[in-house]
């Protein structure tokens, strides 16, 4: 189900429930759960999958969904490692199950008060609705790891192997646009088109066109996640992920003036053609 709509679900149930006084959690947060359910619950060091909506009053600060295009993972502290400061969505998670709604409020002190616009300086409380999507625990987030790291063996094979008949003069399929960019299309992704301006999850290999690799996501684990098509990635990479749908994957061969140009950064040299393979999720 797509955040927008489950925003507009869940919302009515939370704002009919927040009548109630709700009960404490364990660092003082008030917190109320409107759905109970049965299933699983969230242990320290477990990882979860949350729709997160901050409100302050009428205004919403910020939400999952506009600034992730979805869910968030986020992984839950263990007892010997919380902040001094610990979140109010950390105590609220612990007391949800798989599927529950809740809302947690957490008073303004001076240190939010910092990231409160000046409009709303006599609000009280911030106000965190929070639908609990996914709980994945330890073993299966090991498991997942593994099977991330298989897929970046893959993906680099496949990389090199392509390099090779690119430097050779001999790759069929190849597409080259207004720009200047090469791309081989490998599944154009059956999922929606993906629109300037939207956040967009992607795991990337890149690599020089001798082969050397100076970054990829897969061996962090997690996939990376911006703004679509606003410039906050260099205009090649930009570009080459706009031709593809959700789902898609392509090997994008961008020239320098779409690159980083004749300055170069860290291990890239100036005037660098630039190799990604490119996994839209």
């Amino acid at each position: 189900m797509r955040p927008s709509l489950l925003l507009l679900i869940v919302l009515p149930l939370i704002l009919a429930a927040c009548q109630g006084d709700g009960i404490k959690t364990e660092h003082g947060y008030r917190f109320i759960n409107h759905t109970n359910k049965t299933g699983i619950k969230p242990q320290a060091g477990d990882f979860v999958l949350v729709h997160h909506y901050v409100w302050v009053g009428d205004s919403m600060m910020s939400s999952t969904a506009s600034n992730f295009g979805g869910p968030r993972e986020y992984e839950m502290f263990t007892k010997d490692n919380l902040p001094a400061r610990v979140p109010a969505i950390y105590d609220a998670l612990l007391l949800m199950s798989e599927g529950d709604s809740g809302t947690v409020y957490e008073k303004i002190d001076t240190f939010l008060q910092k990231f409160i616009p000046p409009a709303l300086k006599d609000a009280k409380e911030v106000r965190h609705e929070i639908v609990l999507f996914d709980v994945i625990t330890k073993a299966e987030k090991e498991k997942e790891r593994a099977e991330v790291e298989a897929r970046f063996h893959t993906v680099q094979n496949r990389t090199q192997e392509v390099l090779s008949g690119y430097r050779a003069g001999k790759l069929a399929g190849v597409i080259t646009t207004n720009s200047g960019l090469r791309l081989l299309i490998e599944d154009k992704g059956n999922g929606e088109p993906i629109k300037t301006g939207q956040q967009v999850k992607v795991h990337y290999y890149g690599c020089l066109t001798n082969g050397n690799m100076f970054d990829n996501s897969y061996e962090r684990g997690e996939p990376y996640v911006y703004p679509a098509n606003v410039g906050q990635m260099i205009p090649g990479f930009d570009e080459g992920v706009m031709q593809l749908n959700r789902g898609g994957k392509a090997i994008l061969f961008i020239p320098p003036k779409l690159g980083y140009g004749e300055q170069g950064v860290g291990p890239i040299p100036p005037n660098s053609e630039l190799v990604f393979y490119v996994e839209v999720l």
